[in-house]
């Protein structure tokens, strides 16, 4: 090889090679869980320095976006909907119990959940209970409490929890049904939460479950292991997981 040309080629690819030798693991998740996911992911690449892709959006979203790019390699979620949907899972993996709350806007005060049947709310945000975890739980705690048909008519209905909690912080609507996680990450802004009454709808466990193909690359091994660690386990707390 000519040698003026050996050693701008020898730069070139040392100047490349920490990106061809670093490695990514993409994972995916309810939108109502990525303030927490994100941190970890964060946590993990420092560590590992590897790099972390997620995908967002709800479940069926998500589910769909797996399937269709073949990529994702763990998802997190409710495992009632692993095991209705049409993805195989090779193994799965504790993370935390999911807790349906109502929210209200800023410059509301709300004592109890049945409030929202009072004239001033007039508008109640709620997740696609086809489409997301909390749509489901929440449609099914307002029919369980007896709440569904006075207020059936003040229900907004949103693609996402992240939705419901944007248009809370905007003002947009009194109230909406969201996860803790979520209403943990905008507390500052809004006027408060209330946990529902956990007897009134499914339990939700969240897992990552390991997409069947993947449980045996060293990546996913590495951040399933991570998830163990006690700096994880601070983070799932503090987000109330």
């Amino acid at each position: 090889m000519n040698r003026k040309l050996f050693f701008p080629l020898l730069l070139l690819f040392s100047l490349f090679s920490p990106i061809l030798k670093a490695e990514t693991i993409t994972i995916a998740a309810g939108a109502g869980y990525k303030r927490p996911l994100m941190e970890i992911a964060e946590q993990y690449e420092r560590k590992s320095g590897s790099h972390v892709d997620a995908v967002f959006g709800n479940m069926q979203q998500v589910i769909s976006q797996a399937q269709m790019s073949g990529n994702v390699s763990i998802i997190f979620g409710d495992r009632t909907f692993f095991d209705h949907s049409p993805i195989t899972f090779s193994n799965y993996y504790p993370v935390g119990k999911g807790t349906l709350v109502l929210a209200w806007r800023s410059g509301l005060h709300m004592k109890k959940i049945t409030d929202i049947r009072e004239r001033g709310i007039t508008r109640v945000g709620i997740p696609d209970a086809k489409k997301a975890i909390y749509g489901r739980v929440a449609a099914e705690y307002l029919k369980k409490s007896g709440l569904s048909e006075a207020v059936g008519s003040k229900l907004l209905v949103v693609s996402t929890v992240p939705q419901v909690s944007a248009y809370l912080v905007s003002g947009e609507i009194d109230a909406g049904f969201i996860n803790i996680t979520d209403a943990i990450g905008i507390q500052d802004n809004i006027g408060g939460y209330l946990a529902a009454d956990p007897s009134l709808y499914t339990p939700i466990h969240i897992q990552a479950g390991v997409v069947k193909g993947f449980e045996t690359q060293a990546q996913v091994k590495g951040f399933l292991q991570f998830l163990k660690e006690t700096e994880c386990a601070a983070i799932l707390r503090k987000y109330g997981l």
